[in-house]
């Protein structure tokens, strides 16, 4: 009787052992998951919380309304300015959209039609700007993320044709720059002060010029020189004879810049032609003059003013009495003729007589037509049909590429006669329109010059600090109860393998310590 007891007691403590074991295992099981899970979930919280993030793009879209045309440039650089100098010294050409012209009837004129090339052309047709800015803006909506353009700033800057627009006609020019706002608010994009569609002064348009050019060219040393910046006082105004000089040969004006070494063996420059500006944080002071109405376009006009006002002169005759007039230019091409309406040449304000002026010597002396007449050669000697050929003329271009005689020979007395370049400034003189890093003009140079008012923008963490500490601080403790568990239990179970348990032949149990092999 006594032995069937100890038997049962034997059976009932045999399956607590078992049932304690299986426990046992079960929370050791369930321990171990959660030391992995907590050792995963803090390598991952390391990872996201050091992870350097690419840092977002900013677009933004410069409208350069000149004289003759108008062109959208898109831009875009990090949004982080990560170059860590205040403004991103890696701002790139997106993408570029000429604006097409606006083609109508001429209501004072029926069967003829009116070409709107630049925003000047609208003054008595603003209801025609919306036409005239949407298929590039549709475009650039497509282009850039939908999800950055809120962010996306979008700036107008018009130049010497506006400026001749604004004296001949203030109301009007302010007409055509307040339905342009309009326009511009009502695109998706970011316009909030009124500033961003404005027209810029010529010391403006030839410093952007000149920062756009030299940025094209890579000569300022931002990239690999920081620690040589960091040596010059902030004051310092910097001279880099590996800066290019530039002269931007516009419709209306003409634009020239160019640093130089200022000392007391060189004349001075007056004030009103130089400007300090820092980029990079280097401070140059350049020469800076625009000259307004020495551009191309305005050069013509007043040229073909000055043949009619000769041929009046010589046939002793009065415009109010004539319906037409023939006369012979000697800068168009043999067998090309243009018509022209009066009011065309006289109503830009080019064509005032200047005032007198104590600083002669820095502004372009007048030329007298006879220069011109004699220089005739190359595209001035060919005749209209062969050039026509010859310059893969269309009816798009053909307007433009008709006058290159003219164009040729202007910018040639430009440069000599008026600049007065020698012999040797000639053999170191460069044309270009575009470079392999992008397009010559004044819109990148504003740009870059844009990013100092631009904030910066950092992409948000996938976790913050505050959450990155409770998380990984939690995961640790997770990692470490469950270790001490884990090393606990395993401890007890090796002590109790470690005996080895017999039993004797008359019933009790002896242990017997388990032998070294």
């Amino acid at each position: 009787m006594i032995h069937m007891e100890e038997s049962n007691q034997k059976v009932k403590k045999q399956r607590q052992q078992t049932n304690m074991r299986s426990i046992i295992n079960f929370l050791q099981g369930v321990a171990f998951t959660l030391f992995i899970f907590a050792i995963i979930l803090s390598i991952y919280l390391i990872s996201i919380y050091s992870a350097r993030l690419k840092p977002l793009d900013t677009y933004a879209i410069v409208f350069d309304a000149g004289s003759s045309h108008t062109e959208m440039f898109v831009y875009y650089w990090p949004a982080d300015k990560s170059d860590g100098l205040g403004t991103t010294s890696t701002v790139n050409e997106y993408f570029v959209c000429p604006l097409i012209s606006i083609i109508i009837n001429d209501t004072t004129k029926p069967g003829e039609l009116i070409k709107l090339k630049a925003i000047s052309d609208f003054e008595q047709h603003l209801e025609y700007l919306d036409d005239y800015f949407q298929p590039c803006l549709t475009k650039a909506i497509s282009k850039i993320p939908s999800n950055r353009h809120k962010f996306s700033p979008i700036f107008l800057g018009a130049t010497a044709g506006m400026r001749l627009a604004r004296l001949r006609n203030v109301t009007k020019s302010l007409q055509v720059l307040e339905t342009i706002r309009e326009i511009f608010s009502n695109s998706p994009f970011q316009f909030v002060v009124a500033r961003q569609v404005r027209i810029l002064t010529g010391i403006e348009e030839a410093i952007d010029g000149w920062i756009t050019t030299n940025i094209l060219l890579e000569n300022f040393k931002h990239r690999h020189s920081k620690k040589k910046q960091l040596e010059h006082s902030s004051s310092q105004i910097e001279f880099d004879s590996d800066m290019v000089g530039v002269l931007d040969l516009g419709g209306a004006s003409t634009q020239v810049t160019f640093t130089y070494k200022n000392d007391n063996n060189t004349e001075q420059v007056p004030d009103e032609f130089t400007t300090n500006i820092t980029l990079f944080d280097t401070v140059y002071s350049p020469y800076a003059h625009s000259y307004l109405c020495w551009g191309k376009n305005e050069a013509l006009r007043r040229y073909r003013a000055r043949l009619l006002n000769a041929a009046l002169d010589t046939k002793r005759l009065h415009l109010p009495n004539l319906k037409y007039i023939s006369i012979a230019d000697p800068c168009l091409a043999r067998g090309a003729n243009d018509t022209l309406t009066v009011n065309s040449l006289f109503r830009s304000p080019c064509m005032v007589k200047p005032k007198e002026s104590t600083t002669e010597r820095y502004k372009l002396r007048d030329f007298p037509q006879d220069i011109i007449a004699k220089r005739l050669v190359n595209v001035c000697e060919t005749s209209y049909e062969l050039l026509y050929k010859q310059e893969s003329m269309t009816p798009q271009n053909e307007q433009h590429k008709r006058g290159l005689c003219f164009d040729a020979w202007y910018m040639w007395l430009l440069l000599t006669y008026a600049i007065g370049f020698k012999q040797n400034d000639l053999q170191r003189l460069s044309f270009a329109n575009t470079f392999p890093t992008g397009k010559v003009g004044w819109t990148l140079g504003y740009m870059i010059n844009q990013t100092n008012y631009i904030p910066a923008e950092f992409r948000e963490q996938k976790i913050n600090r505050s959450n990155f500490i409770s998380w990984f601080s939690s995961s640790l403790a997770i990692a470490i109860i469950t270790l001490i568990f884990l090393l606990l239990t395993c401890y007890i179970c090796c002590r109790k393998r470690s005996t080895i348990v017999s039993r004797s032949k008359d019933g009790y149990i002896k242990p017997i310590e388990q032998a070294n092999v």
